[in-house]
């Protein structure tokens, strides 16, 4: 008979576990899941759509990276399903010894093609992607130059490489150049195309001259670049004409192609060494097949039509449109993250906790994923969303911002 769950409270515990439970993170995930203000792990019961099910509600959801709607697309989930059909649920094992299915080797084939260059290489992850980039390029003498809004899985490849960490000034190529002329080692430079908290966009045609002049290879994360700028959907590296001259471009699946995974795009000669020397990808299970034949169905789809791109776009230019017209000044750019600064992270939270109230789902970014004192009301926009939808989400944060007595410039509490 099996005994009744229990918690092991009265056990001793070691000191990696007292640690771990002290963190004041974890008792500050406990307060705010107490009183319901826990922004995070917010139960999902439906496909993620403009409106999607979540904690027993239907919500109108501008909360998700799902950009273009692919991930609801019948041609993707059907892909998905004869893939499942075909090779099972999944490869049960790395793509080193058993797991590298034709399918994986198709959509490497399509992501070279569709970036127009001679490599591509997949992850299970854009996570792993990035992590394995950084880890296998980088040595303990190396400088990894990287902007200071970076995400965590560059930061964690660095240091995973035993790397020297040098950070500029967000999306300031000047600031790179001063302290790269200083500290002349052997290195790289790692930028997003779209920054995936502020949304905004990073001048890479300036980073480029800059890594060209301190012989720096340049890396570009177009996470959320993909799908959402360019003319084709390229990303960032499309609008500055930089597709052929970035070193490396690493992408991921879970945001525009409505799927799972990620890639590291350039050269063949590179890709190929990288290929054997990356321990995230040598030694971790290869993707499932269905969420490979997703990623390939719904590239194949943004490929042949580009014009889901423009409609993004649109639904981008209104949202922002609606804000302004409304005393609100979101942070400037054109890509599918459309951030308002709050201010204080309390004053952030609560401004979630009365869009939530209103059945209205958006991401709250607080320090430190952005620097104390900035917090973020952060709104993705999806190719599928209404105009209705648009406004009423527009309204919803003019009302909150009223009732918080927030600065409509984003600079906290209005001076009395």
């Amino acid at each position: 008979m099996t005994r009744p769950e229990q918690d092991t409270a009265d056990r001793p515990r070691a000191p990696v576990i007292q640690r771990l439970l002290g963190d004041p993170r974890v008792a500050q995930a406990r307060l705010g899941k107490r009183i319901g203000r826990l922004p995070y792990f917010t139960r999902v019961e439906s496909a993620t759509g403009p409106i999607t099910r979540m904690e027993g509600r239907d919500i109108l959801n501008f909360g998700s990276n799902n950009y273009l709607g692919l991930a609801n697309d019948p041609r993707v989930i059907a892909a998905a399903q004869e893939a499942s059909a075909r090779w099972g649920a999944g490869v049960t094992g790395s793509r080193l010894l058993n797991g590298n299915l034709t399918l994986h080797e198709e959509l490497e084939e399509a992501l070279r093609r569709f970036y127009g260059r001679t490599g591509a290489m997949v992850f299970s992850t854009g996570y792993g992607a990035n992590l394995g980039l950084m880890s296998s390029l980088l040595g303990r003498n190396d400088r990894a130059w990287v902007d200071e809004e970076m995400h965590a899985s560059v930061l964690d490849g660095v240091w995973l490489a035993r790397a020297n960490m040098k950070r500029f000034g967000h999306n300031d190529p000047e600031h790179l150049l001063a302290q790269a002329k200083e500290d002349t080692g052997s290195g790289l430079c790692v930028v997003e195309g779209v920054y995936s908290m502020r949304g905004d966009r990073a001048p890479l045609r300036r980073f480029l001259e800059v890594c060209r002049e301190t012989r720096l290879a340049l890396v570009v994360d177009e996470a959320h670049g993909l799908g959402t700028v360019g003319a084709r959907g390229l990303g960032t590296v499309e609008e500055d004409g930089v597709v052929q001259d970035a070193d490396f471009i690493t992408i991921t699946f879970s945001k525009s192609l409505g799927s799972c995974g990620g890639a590291i795009i350039g050269d063949k000669a590179q890709i190929e060494a990288l290929r054997v020397l990356t321990r995230p990808f040598l030694f971790t299970a290869a993707n499932t097949p269905a969420s490979v034949a997703a990623a390939l169905a719904a590239l194949r789809i943004l490929h042949e039509d580009p014009g889901l791109v423009a409609q993004l776009k649109e639904r981008v230019r209104s949202l922002r449109e609606a804000l302004v017209e409304r005393g609100l000044r979101p942070i400037p750019s054109d890509g599918p993250i459309v951030s308002v600064e709050v201010g204080a992270d309390f004053d952030t939270l609560q401004a979630w906790r009365l869009l939530w109230n209103r059945g209205i789902y958006a991401n709250p970014v607080i320090h430190p994923a952005v620097p104390a004192g900035h917090g973020l009301l952060r709104l993705s926009v999806m190719r599928t969303h209404e105009e209705q939808m648009v406004r009423t989400v527009a309204d919803a944060c003019a009302d909150v911002f009223s009732d918080l007595q927030l600065s409509h410039e984003g600079r906290g509490k209005v001076a009395s």
